[in-house]
């Protein structure tokens, strides 16, 4: 059985074409694969509801329709938000031992967010839906808050299923192939358009294979060492070029290319004893297209990595007011403020604050960039961050003004390389000490 699963301000219908492709015979389609298929639809336009809301009702309609729950009994595509809805969902009820799904299609799914989510309808309606919605008055206001970049709900989701103890993607158990496309929309829907996206997600956040680690800067004698801790590589991750984030779903007249739906197909046939080759299938495309897309005359189609921060004190309290500074070298000299100014410029894109915790941002790392900037053996690319409250102005607060205060991240070519991957994102916790002054609490003698 094959079940199809929407995004955010849609409905069944708009994949009844996807449907009907798939269903056709092969080699046009998987038929021969599949038996049955079930358009899921579910409600996303109603602040009310939130994405425990949604994980329960779908499994409430799984019941009900007597869906297979046998383990690895169907296959999943998912569109967009549809990703979240699903993984939220087999967290929720499954171990990795008892999940119903054996493939699982990510099409452009927003698993680490989409930078139009904090815009609110205004932008993903006009631009992408062109306000063929009904409920002109709410957004889905808690699904969208969840899908904002940088969102504590991605981080949190991707602690249960990529980076818990529990393996639920690989041979043997959740077959799970992401593609999404690198082109941004035509016509009035440019307006959405951003670099490194497909014009609604970000290449960066579709991909699920995350890496996170955590920098310790309580003590400024210790020197700042990363300790990674980076997903088992297990789900397949490839990139359709030149399709959007509507033609990759077969809307529209879609995909736009050939190859697309090959993919499409592929992913959906892929079995347990093939699926390492399958990775390493799209690995190698993967470098095909990011070698062509760079050649392209438009930083659109440059390489990013969605590198989201959060800053927490040494009790775990968040901070939120900090600048995270970047530099190359020590910062003197007229090559090193050039090449840190280009950093600022070029190689940092964007920078988003959750709207729901500002100590979550993320910072959209130009790679393609960064590369060129930090080139030569001897440079280093320096980070470390100034936050407010400052001990020296006030009674409570962090030491982070001066360079002997706080400890820096100092990484070479190859070290960098290492950190800042294109087409990924990347999940940092630095932790700050919070001190206190003496005035704060004293005990005084009672005569």
């Amino acid at each position: 059985m094959l079940i199809i699963i929407h995004g955010w301000s849609d409905n069944y219908s708009s994949f009844k074409t996807l449907a009907r492709k798939l269903a056709a015979a092969q080699p046009e389609g998987i038929a021969a694969d599949i038996r049955h298929v079930r358009l899921g639809d579910y409600v996303t336009l109603d602040d009310q509801v939130n994405y425990e809301d949604l994980a329960e009702a779908m499994q409430r309609a799984w019941t009900d329709l007597e869906l297979p729950t046998a383990h690895r009994s169907v296959d999943v595509v998912i569109h967009s938000t549809g990703g979240l809805v699903v993984r939220h969902w087999i967290t929720r009820y499954f171990t990795p031992d008892t999940v119903p799904i054996k493939r699982l299609l990510m099409l452009a799914p927003a698993n680490f967010g989409s930078p139009l989510a904090h815009t609110g309808r205004s932008m993903i309606g006009r631009a992408v839906k062109g306000w063929k919605g009904t409920r002109l008055f709410e957004t889905g206001a808690q699904i969208l808050k969840g899908l904002e970049i940088a969102s504590s709900y991605t981080w949190k989701l991707a602690e249960k299923d990529l980076l818990g103890e529990q393996i639920y993607y690989g041979p043997g158990r959740i077959l799970c192939t992401v593609l999404v496309g690198n082109a941004g929309y035509k016509g009035i829907s440019a307006l959405a358009n951003q670099p490194g996206t497909d014009g609604t997600v970000r290449v960066s956040t579709a991909n699920l294979n995350v890496a996170a680690f955590e920098l310790d800067f309580t003590d400024p004698t210790r020197e700042v060492l990363p300790r990674m801790h980076q997903t088992q590589l297990g789900t397949a991750f490839g990139i359709a070029d030149l399709e959007d984030h509507s033609s990759i779903a077969a809307k529209g007249g879609g995909p736009r290319r050939q190859p697309t739906w090959a993919l499409i197909c592929n992913a959906l046939r892929v079995e347990d004893d093939g699926f390492t080759a399958w990775q390493q299938q799209l690995e190698r495309h993967n470098r095909d297209v990011t070698e062509q897309a760079e050649k392209r005359r438009s930083s659109h189609y440059n390489s990013y990595q969605n590198t989201v921060i959060r800053v927490v004190d040494h009790h775990g309290t968040p901070v939120t007011d900090y600048v995270i500074e970047l530099f190359a070298n020590d910062d003197k000299g007229q090559r090193n403020r050039l090449r840190t100014q280009r950093l600022q410029e070029q190689a940092i894109n964007k920078v988003h604050a959750w709207s729901g915790d500002a100590s979550y941002r993320s910072f959209l790392i130009n790679c393609t960039e960064l590369y060129k900037i930090i080139d030569q053996p001897e440079d280093r690319l320096n980070i470390s961050l100034t936050a407010v409250p400052e001990l020296s102005s006030g009674l409570v607060g962090y030491k982070t003004y001066t360079d002997e205060d706080i400890s820096t991240l100092s990484l070479n070519p190859q070290e960098l390389k290492a950190i800042f991957q294109p087409h990924r994102t990347l999940l940092i916790t630095i932790v700050l000490k919070r001190y206190q002054k003496e005035a704060v609490f004293q005990f005084k003698n009672a005569v």
